[in-house]
């Protein structure tokens, strides 16, 4: 599921910790904790609307299995893209805010 309905991309943390720092942000931000391995997911336009770290494949030990979030994300995208798009608006904005309170605008 994840090559037939994602462009998925890796960024290596060590090689661009620009980037991962505002991704890592992002899963604080949205889960109140981060590590890894850390997945983000983003609409088309390249704006989050859902993070997390450690997805085991199948559902187990309370969280959902990266499989079963894959279908769910998929589907909600399909079935209610403006939801999606209005949650990618709200974390950008958060994202945005963050990094003026830190001293770190450029995103």
């Amino acid at each position: 599921i994840l090559n037939e309905k994602y462009i998925s991309i890796k960024v290596d943390r060590e090689e661009r910790p620009d980037i991962d720092s505002v991704y890592m942000r992002v899963c604080q931000m949205m889960t109140g904790q981060g590590g890894w391995p850390l997945s983000v997911f983003l609409t088309p336009e390249g704006k989050p609307f859902y993070a997390g770290t450690y997805f085991p494949k199948q559902s187990r030990y309370g969280r959902p299995g990266f499989i079963e979030l894959l279908t769910r994300l998929y589907d909600k995208y399909k079935e209610n893209p403006d939801e999606i798009v209005h949650v990618a608006e709200q974390v950008t904005e958060a994202l945005r805010q963050s990094a003026r309170a830190s001293g770190t605008e450029r995103l």
